[in-house]
């Protein structure tokens, strides 16, 4: 288990750090920032800003043609998705509900490559929000796709009915990163209680599945971003043989 440790991802005034897995197939990136940021006066004549922002990668040169036109196809996908974003349009509405709004609220919002096997690649959307309170929201949420692009999800990889004996592994397994024994509780390491949630929210490496909880999910927010990485060799029994 780490709280987010490895490769530093700086995004507006957060960091996150992550490791990633790309030694695969050699490939060149770059990356390009769209941004939309609209201000106005509120009623008070204080300064109230919306700001969208995406970055994302682009594929300046791949040894697999393949995988570099998946990833082109679906970050346009995503970047159609970020042009109906209206910053202008955000503000006259908050302002027109709450008039008084202060502070400059914010959501942006970074595409990775993250990792790649010899069947598949991962995307890592990582998202920092900021609609006034106490704190911003950061999250990373894992895509994982064929190298063709097909989205893939657990059923994909895994044989019919793994879910229990996944989780029962996922659990035996992190207990032993975390020297915690079977009858331990999990509230020891942060959690909110005893009860392991393997989560949805994972990423096909090389070197096995990657497990990641946003903050609040299973601990609270100043804990961070929890992940583990659950190796092969722990549930090859229960993989299809093609993945």
């Amino acid at each position: 288990m780490k709280n987010i440790l490895l490769m530093t991802l700086i995004l507006s005034n957060f960091t996150f750090a992550t490791e990633n897995y790309l030694g695969t197939y050699s490939t060149q990136l770059q990356e390009k920032e769209l941004k939309d940021k609209y201000c106005k006066n509120n009623q008070k004549g204080d300064e109230f800003c919306m700001e969208y922002t995406l970055t994302y990668p682009i594929i300046i040169k791949s040894e697999n043609s393949e995988l570099k036109n998946s990833i082109e196809s679906i970050v346009k996908e995503k970047i159609r998705k970020f042009n109906k974003l209206n910053a202008k349009n955000m503000v006259f509405t908050l302002l027109s509900d709450e008039p008084d709004l202060t502070w400059s609220w914010e959501d942006k919002t970074r595409i990775q490559l993250y990792a790649t096997t010899k069947k598949s690649f991962t995307l890592a959307i990582i998202n920092y929000n900021y609609s006034g309170g106490a704190h911003a929201n950061r999250t990373i949420k894992y895509e994982n796709y064929s190298i063709d692009g097909k989205e893939l999800e657990m059923k994909d990889i895994f044989v019919d009915g793994y879910i229990n004996k996944l989780t029962l592994t996922a659990n035996r397994f992190y207990r032993e990163s975390n020297n915690l024994s079977a009858n331990d509780s999990l509230t020891k390491v942060g959690w909110y209680g005893d009860n392991f949630i393997l989560s949805d929210n994972f990423a096909i490496t090389t070197k096995g599945l990657e497990f990641l909880y946003n903050p609040y999910e299973i601990k609270p927010h100043i804990a961070g971003i929890t992940t583990f990485l659950l190796p092969y060799n722990r549930i090859a029994s229960i993989m299809k043989s093609d993945k």
